[in-house]
This record gives C-alpha cells, sequence and structure tokens, in this order.
C-alpha cells in the first residue's frame, strides 16, 4: 500500500469521482435536478481538486509506483485544466448541448481533465498513453454532444478518425522507445539514453520522431493539424473554447514530459526537429488565419500558430524553455477563454453569431465585452504590456539562450503578421455602424467568466513576478533527476 501512496494522487482521485457523480446527477428526478445538480457537483469537484493541488505542492511525491508524480510541474497544470474546466462549466450555463444533457457534459469534461491531470503527471510511457486516450474519448463525444446538428457530429467523427490516427503513431512511437530501452519508467529511460552510444540508434529516432508526430497531433501544430478548423467550428463554442485551451496544455505537458523531462541528453537529435515543427505550424496558422472569416476558424488557426510559439520553449530544451512554456500556457488560457467567451454570448444572440461579420460594431453596442475582445487580441498578437507580450519575450528569449535565434526571428516575424487578423477582429468589433441586432441578457455564470478571462489576461502581466516564480519552481521540477 506504501507504494499506491493515494494522497498524492487526491486531485485525480477527486475529479474522476466528480465526473462520475455529475452524470449520476444527471438521472435525478426532477428537471431542475437535472439541470443545476451535476454542474454544482462538477464545481465542487474541481474546488476540491484546485486546493488539493495547492496542499500537495512541494516537494515530489510518486503514486501507483512511480506511475504518477505530484511535482510542481503536474501541480501547476492540475490548476490549470481545472480553470478551464470551471470557465467552460459557467460558459455553458444555456449551451443546448449542457442544458439537455447536463450530466453528461460536465462529467464528460471533468473525465476528460481527469486525462489530462493524468498525463502532466505521468511516470512512465503507459501513464502518457492512458492519459492521452481518457481526455481524447471524452473529448470525440463532447463535439458530437449536439446530435441535431450535422455539423456538430461530423465535428466529433472528423476528431475520432483524426485522433485514431494519432493515438496509432503515438502508441507506435511509445513501443518504439520501450524496445531501445527495456523500461517504460520516464527517469529508467532517461538512465538508459543518459550514454552516447544511443545517440545514433536508429530505434530510439524512430521513436523520437512517432511520439513526436502523434503528440503534434494533440497539440494542433503542422503539418498535423488537418483536422483543427473542421472540428473547431463543427464542435459546441464551450468545448472548442475548452479543447484550444486544455488540450493544448496536456499534449505540451507530454512534449516536455518526455523529451525535456526523459531525453534531454539527446536533445541534438530532437530539437532540430521539433524546431521545423515549430516554424511550419508559426507559418501555417498565421498565414492561414488571414483569410478567415468565421471567427471559430480564425482562432482555430491561430491556436495553430500559437502551438509553433509553444514548440519553441520545447525546442529549447532548457529551464528557461520550460518556464517560458508554462507561462505561456497560463496566459493563452485566459486570451483563449475571453475570446471564445465574447463568441458563445454573440451567437446565442443571432444565427451565424460565430462570423466575424456578426460582431461588426458589437464593442460599441456591449463595450463590456468589446474590451474583453480587444485585450484577447492585443494580447494574442504580442502587444505589450500585457501578457502575451511577456509569454513570447519569454520564449524568444529562451530560443536565444539556446543557440537558436534564427527560430526566435521566426517566431517574432510570425507575430507580426498575427498582427493582421488580430487588429481586424479589434476593428470590427469597434467599427460605427448600425446597432448590432438582437441584444439578449449575458447569464450571471457567463458573464463571471467572459469578465474574469479578461481581467485574468491583464493580471497575469502585472503578476509576472510570482507567476513566473511558481513556473520556475514547477520547470525545476520537471528537469530534476
Amino acid at each position: 500500500m506504501s507504494d499506491l501512496n493515494v494522497v498524492a494522487a487526491t486531485p485525480l482521485i477527486i475529479t474522476s469521482g466528480a465526473g462520475a457523480l455529475a452524470m449520476g446527477a444527471g438521472l435525478l428526478p426532477g428537471r431542475g435536478l437535472r439541470r443545476h445538480a451535476p454542474t454544482a457537483v462538477a464545481a465542487a469537484g474541481i474546488a476540491g481538486a484546485i486546493v488539493m493541488s495547492v496542499v500537495l505542492w512541494g516537494d515530489r511525491q510518486e503514486a501507483f509506483a512511480g506511475g504518477l508524480r505530484a511535482d510542481r510541474f503536474s501541480l501547476l497544470l492540475n490548476c490549470l485544466f481545472l480553470t478551464a474546466a470551471l470557465a467552460t462549466l459557467a460558459l455553458a450555463w444555456r449551451e443546448p448541448a449542457a442544458v439537455d444533457r447536463r450530466g453528461e457534459y460536465a462529467g464528460l469534461v471533468l473525465i476528460a481533465v481527469t486525462g489530462m491531470m493524468l498525463v502532466a503527471g505521468a511516470g512512465d510511457l503507459i501513464s502518457i498513453f492512458l492519459g492521452v486516450e481518457i481526455l481524447s474519448v471524452s473529448l470525440y463525444v463532447l463535439c458530437a454532444l449536439e446530435v441535431w446538428r450535422e455539423r456538430s457530429l461530423e465535428s466529433g467523427l472528423k476528431y475520432l478518425i483524426t485522433g485514431a490516427v494519432g493515438a496509432a503513431i503515438l502508441l507506435y512511437g511509445l513501443t518504439l522507445l520501450f524496445g531501445a530501452t527495456g523500461a517504460t519508467d520516464l527517469a529508467t529511460i532517461g538512465r538508459e539514453l543518459a550514454g552516447a552510444t544511443f545517440t545514433g540508434e536508429p530505434l530510439v529516432v524512430a521513436a523520437m520522431a512517432l511520439i513526436a508526430a502523434g503528440l503534434a497531433f494533440k497539440a494542433s501544430a503542422a503539418p498535423f493539424h488537418m483536422w483543427t478548423p473542421d472540428v473547431y467550428q463543427g464542435a459546441p463554442t464551450t468545448i472548442t473554447a475548452f479543447m484550444a485551451t486544455a488540450t493544448k496544455a496536456a499534449a505540451l505537458a507530454a512534449f516536455l514530459r518526455i523529451f525535456s523531462g526523459a531525453l534531454p541528453d539527446l536533445r541534438p537529435d530532437w530539437q532540430a526537429a521539433i524546431a521545423v515543427v515549430a516554424v511550419a505550424s508559426i507559418v501555417v496558422g498565421n498565414v492561414a488565419a488571414l483569410v478567415q472569416t468565421n471567427m471559430k476558424r480564425l482562432l482555430a488557426y491561430s491556436s495553430i500558430a500559437q502551438a509553433g510559439y509553444l514548440l519553441i520553449g520545447v525546442a529549447a530544451g532548457t529551464i528557461q524553455g520550460a518556464e517560458a512554456v508554462l507561462y505561456y500556457l497560463l496566459a493563452y488560457a485566459a486570451m483563449t477563454l475571453a475570446a471564445f467567451a465574447v463568441v458563445i454570448v454573440r451567437e446565442r444572440e443571432v444565427v451565424d453569431g460565430d462570423e466575424l461579420a456578426a460582431l461588426r460594431g458589437y464593442g460599441r453596442a456591449r463595450p463590456v465585452l468589446g474590451v474583453v475582445m480587444a485585450v484577447a487580441m492585443l494580447s494574442l498578437a504580442g502587444f505589450p504590456p500585457l501578457s502575451g507580450f511577456v509569454g513570447k519575450f519569454l520564449l524568444f528569449g529562451a530560443a536565444v539562450e539556446a543557440d537558436l535565434v534564427w527560430l526566435a526571428i521566426v517566431g517574432a516575424l510570425g507575430s507580426v503578421v498575427s498582427l493582421a487578423y488580430y487588429l481586424r477582429v479589434v476593428a470590427v468589433m469597434w467599427l460605427a455602424g448600425e446597432e448590432p441586432a438582437k441584444l439578449l441578457r449575458m447569464p450571471g455564470p457567463v458573464a463571471i467568466a467572459t469578465v474574469t478571462s479578461g481581467v485574468a489576461v491583464v493580471a497575469l502581466a502585472l503578476m509576472a513576478s510570482p507567476v513566473l516564480d511558481a513556473c520556475r519552481g514547477a520547470a525545476q521540477a520537471l528537469l530534476a533527476p
């Protein structure tokens, strides 16, 4: 029983248990109970898991004989996943899929978070793959939850097919890594590959290539991004926001766990490949976003470009790079949730509310939402002094410190290109014109989540010093032997 160390796994246990209870609460008698009990149970579970993540903050603990690690790296990401889930539940207060299937909606969101937490805290290859599959299967269903909409069903099917391909590639890579080292434990793999004799081993090189490709599917990184625009557009918008933030953070956590945490001695072998994927993502995402007229597709291509910026920190392979990735993940989650929140509010007011044209003059009609969208777009573009600028500055600085100056230059040029479509959204929001039609009163939870996301974008910049201290501690825990 001492090997189990259930206390270290408490956040994950609470989240999975709350997910199961939320599904059960959706079967309670009475329409009011079925609508509100699942959300209340899920919110309580999220709060409990956040509290336990804070309580466990400190030296590394291991659960399940090393299969799960409770260190500062995983605990910081736990808070990100759980906060994104809480925001998703709040924004879904009147989401048709969430209202009609509240138990399934809340339960599956928490099960997906459980998978993400397992990935972030994985101590071996098996935990990583299980976590990826748990979060993926939950999201396949959530994408198709609006069964009365053809696009939602198409979204779920496309994500299922491409996700299965990505999972197969990832599993093949993990299998080859096991075959090359004879171990699934990440610490043992790192020790086995510490010798220079393995750097030219074809089996290890193939394993790294396949693992990187499999994780790039989940991170929406080019050239493995083909599913992202269609799935993001077809899925319920609250789920799109959740995928764009939490799922990307889980994929980057896996990148850092495997490459920076377990394979630091093989950095010369994998650094260039990840840098090339980062460049491809920045170019494809920013160029394709220039011609988008649908906000969900625009944010999907923006997500692809943002994956490229985050992979710059992974390619650096240093503590500074991991620290920059963690900080930017926090900032990116706030920026993206804020942008999607405004789209969610608008699409519940008019048909095709996710089109850019539907936002014309919307900032003048709803100044608070206009400011939230402007802050989100400017931060995504990297305008100082917002958190997006701080994050990109750290990422590009980590690349320079790792002698990847050319990669930092590409990232900076990509940010310049992105100004064209981010500023276009801001301009459309504040353009003078006819009063936007059909403005509805926002539910309280939706308004709170929207404003809080916008405030968080600014707060992460104003409180950059303590946040960076936490990110540095998490990065050091990741790279500790």
